[in-house]
């Protein structure tokens, strides 16, 4: 087996991933941080095969140390793609890949080198290093990346990265052995020949990082192309101004909560929230502000979200918060906290603060007999009553018959709402901003 041929292939193959995850980093912009990191993996191990190439200047080294210099590269480059795989999944860094962890390893390889010239000891050592580093970041990887695909998804996934440490194995196993049983890396028979080695490496030992190579490559590919998947139903299921779900994904999770009850029949809770200023916001500052003022609500509102609880944004501009298990005594209060939350909390514009109020309509149900339309224009009866009444009010909409009640709490609340026409810092909307 020429080792020449395989260390030049290595190389090759290296380099032409260096230009495809250039690509993908740069002109594509597929998850460029992550792409990057890639890149210098690839590029790393693309240097350590040069180093086994037949230089006139690295000929000059003892052989063990030669073989160590590429050893060493490749552990950089495991260490790198380790780091790029904990950013990609946003987990807590390993210790493995802190930046000591390299040259601690690299004065290990030393004195693997110095200790036993066969290079059998620096081929353990390195297998073990890269098993040892790849083990630990994909623990730490896996929680995260079952939660988000679950275990199955996570298992196929992460499974060239298991290959790549069996591969590591086998080649542990085997350098074990040949340096247990004292055998030269290269036999005397390939040595006079001249053409099946360069250095201490054999065929086997290339073999196998060439493998871990491909196999790694392909593993960052499916982490890659799962992320990507998860951005693309991020982007169908949410709305992109303020992050909360779009119509369509809230209408789809009514209907299946309604197939919920039909199952276990527990009341349920919708809360509709019109933000009072939002038409003059975007009349009078322009519709990045009405915008920015969309966000603000739901990031206050999303503070005291429950993890069942849901909320999304209606074509109209709403707010509509869905409150699974909550009847609407418990409904109510959640609306005048989020009311009172509001208020607490101004929108910044300009570096002045403009005050909102909601107008918010609330409505449960008990049994799946209602649709999430009709349930959604139920409570925006509500809402359209409380704007009647000067808005910042909370009105609840029974289903049978229909019935606004005022909540307590709310009823002294008389700023009106903010309509077009109607200036920023009139009575009722809030301290006056720059137009």
């Amino acid at each position: 087996m020429n080792v020449l041929v395989w260390v030049q292939a290595l190389t090759l193959g290296a380099a032409m991933a260096v230009l495809g995850w250039a690509l993908a980093a740069g002109p594509l912009r597929i998850f460029s941080r992550t792409s990057r990191d890639v890149l210098g993996y690839n590029a790393l191990v693309a240097l350590a095969a040069l180093s086994w190439w037949p230089w006139l200047v690295l000929e000059l080294l003892p052989p063990v140390y030669r073989l160590m210099l590429g050893l060493v590269g490749f552990l950089a480059a495991v260490q790198w793609l380790c780091a790029g795989v904990h950013k990609l999944h946003d987990t807590k860094p390993a210790y493995v890949i802190s930046p000591l962890m390299l040259p601690l390893l690299s004065l290990v390889m030393v004195g693997s080198a110095w200790l036993d010239a066969s290079g059998h000891s620096l081929m353990l050592a390195s297998f073990s290093a890269g098993l040892w580093m790849l083990g630990v970041s994909l623990q730490q990887v896996f929680p995260s990346l079952m939660a988000q695909t679950g275990a199955r998804t996570a298992r196929w996934v992460l499974a060239p990265f298991a290959l790549a440490g069996l591969c590591w194995l086998v080649g542990m196993a085997r350098a074990a052995w040949m340096l247990g049983v004292g055998e030269p890396v290269v036999p005397a028979a390939a040595t006079a020949a001249g053409t099946a080695h360069v250095g201490l490496l054999d065929g086997w030992q290339v073999v196998v990082w060439w493998l871990s190579w491909a196999l790694l490559n392909a593993g960052a590919v499916g982490l890659l192309f799962l992320k990507l998947i998860d951005k693309i139903r991020e982007l169908s299921t949410e709305d992109e101004v303020t992050g909360a779900l779009n119509m369509r994904s809230f209408l789809a999770l009514l209907q299946d909560e309604g197939e919920r009850l039909r199952r276990t029949p527990q009341e349920q809770s919708l809360l509709l929230c019109e933000v009072d200023q939002y038409a003059a916001l975007n009349q009078q500052l322009g519709f990045a502000t009405g915008d920015a003022a969309l966000r603000h609500a739901t990031a206050v509102i999303g503070r005291s979200l429950r993890k069942t609880d849901r909320l999304g944004r209606t074509p109209q501009g709403e707010l509509v918060l869905l409150l699974p298990a909550t009847p609407a005594v418990g409904a109510t209060l959640v609306a005048e906290r989020t009311q009172a939350a509001i208020k607490a909390n101004p929108l910044l514009v300009n570096g002045q603060s403009v005050g909102l109020t909601l107008s918010m309509g609330v409505s449960s149900r008990v049994s799946a007999g209602i649709d999430g339309e009709t349930w959604l224009d139920l409570c925006r009866q509500g809402v359209e009553r409380a704007r009647r009444e000067g808005g910042a009010r909370v009105r609840v909409a029974r289903l049978d018959p229909v019935q606004d009640v005022t909540i307590q709490g709310t009823e002294g609340v008389t700023q009106p709402p903010a309509e077009a026409g109607v200036p920023l810092g009139a009575p009722g909307t809030g301290p006056a901003s720059p137009v």
